[in-house]
């Protein structure tokens, strides 16, 4: 249960990194818009800035001079003389020029005028800004901050004022995600609404399932104690068997007592099992290890399953292939349990004058039994599924069998304990062999 809680968690934290993700693709595009309407405001600030004084307080014959200076200079120094540019009229190349000029000579531009400017495009209230004019060398030697102790989030690189890179400015400015919210406050509120909504739902149906759960954990524990509570009289049914059988005389009687007794030890262990299997997330299996007779309980579920099945024709044939006064270190009571079960799904499963043969062999370190019959077989899609619990193998009407899914899994649970193996081969129409190995001592 906990792992759909982790699930569900995972799921509604994604659900919040992505309307976060949302937001801040958001925030960056409005950040971007704002750079991109500060580089325009900024642009046109420094060329009004250059048009409007660029004669002023500059001698003519100075730049005369410093005009045919440049030329001069142009092939040595590799100066590089302004040209006409996309758009361009050679009027628009003589100002920009003349401008350049104006700052060779020495003259600065008036990084207050700039902003004046800058301020009159970009309204100083929407955002905080510093203009920083910068030397050939890139030193700083003069600024405008109206950043009012606002912490810059955007710094621009350097912007050259001309063609010959004498001058530079650059733009600090602060974009606060508040002015964000403000503008953006209508799709900010759907968000986090629709957010808030999936949590919310989320965190419902996490309550109903948690309650269903506990329903579900009260019913099963009913039903659980309940057929514990069949193991007692059925205990005694075994006590009283076999004080029965210990004073009576006729063999027939005693023999069929011992039958019975052993259907009744074999309905307790598979009470023993059904709750075990259920309930194996929770409680282990005890196991009573000793030293079986593997023969011994392979004779029992034989003749024990000739009575039950004594309408059917059919013939059960145990082989034995185990060395003389080998040791098997198991508990007898659930291995015989995985026998019978396996043995008796070869004669339910098939049609009459079925051939099982039980094969009990041994190597090194582990003994091996084999449940092999002639029977209808399993198709290889359903052979994965095989030992799960409540799982039946689809059959059609005249091959379907009263059954409840739990033989198999409880069978696979048992070895599992007892740390063997269990398998399957079949083919659909030849039969099944069912085989498990468990531990040597």
């Amino acid at each position: 249960m906990k792992r759909f809680y982790y699930i569900t968690f995972l799921a509604a934290l994604a659900v919040v990194c992505l309307q976060a993700s949302y937001i801040y693709h958001l925030y960056e595009t409005y950040k971007e818009e704002k750079v991109a309407e500060m580089h325009r405001a900024l642009k046109t600030a420094i060329n009004d800035e250059l048009v409007y004084n660029t004669w002023e307080g500059i001698d003519k014959e100075l730049i005369a001079e410093k005009l045919e200076k440049l030329a001069q200079q142009h092939d040595s120094s590799g100066i590089q003389l302004p040209q006409a540019g996309m758009g361009e009229t050679m009027a628009d190349v003589s100002l920009r020029f003349l401008q350049d000029a104006r700052l060779y000579t020495g003259f600065s531009v008036d990084i207050q005028e700039v902003a004046r400017y800058f301020s009159g495009y970009l309204p100083t209230q929407e955002h905080s800004y510093a203009l920083h004019l910068l030397d050939k060398d890139k030193h700083i030697t003069a600024s405008v901050d109206s950043l009012q102790g606002h912490r810059a989030n955007y710094t621009s690189e350097l912007i050259p004022l001309s063609d010959f890179e004498l001058q530079y400015l650059r733009l600090e400015a602060a974009i606060p995600p508040s002015d964000f919210i403000l503008q953006n406050v209508g799709i900010l509120a759907a968000s986090l609404l629709l957010m808030l909504t999936v949590l919310l739902c989320v965190a419902l149906q996490l309550g109903k399932i948690r309650r269903q759960a506990n329903v579900l954990q009260r019913r099963e524990d009913t039903i659980n104690g309940t057929i514990h509570d069949l193991k007692s009289p059925l205990n005694s049914v075994i006590a009283t068997l076999s004080w029965i059988a210990m004073g009576e005389g006729s063999e027939a009687k005693r023999k069929a007592l011992d039958i019975s007794r052993a259907e009744v030890k074999h309905l307790v262990c598979n009470i023993e099992s059904l709750l075990v299997t259920v309930r194996k997330d929770r409680h282990r299996l005890i196991l009573k290890k000793e030293a079986i007779d593997l023969p011994r309980l392979a004779e029992i579920v034989k003749s024990s399953l000739d009575t039950l099945y004594q309408a059917k024709p059919h013939s059960l044939q145990i082989v034995n292939r185990l060395p003389p006064n080998i040791r098997i270190c198991a508990d007898g009571m659930y291995i015989e349990s995985v026998l019978r079960n396996l043995v008796e799904n070869a004669l339910k499963y098939a049609d009459d004058g079925v051939q099982v043969q039980v094969t009990l062999s041994a190597t090194q370190r582990e003994a091996q039994v084999d449940v092999q019959d002639n029977g209808w077989g399993i198709a290889p899609r359903y052979q994965r599924k095989l030992f799960r619990q409540f799982y039946q193998v689809p059959r059609d009407e005249a091959h379907t069998r009263k059954g409840y899914g739990i033989g198999l899994a409880q069978a696979k649970y048992i070895i599992d304990e007892h740390k063997g193996r269990i398998s399957v081969q079949s083919a659909e129409g030849k039969g099944s062999t069912f085989s498990f190995r468990i531990p040597l001592a």
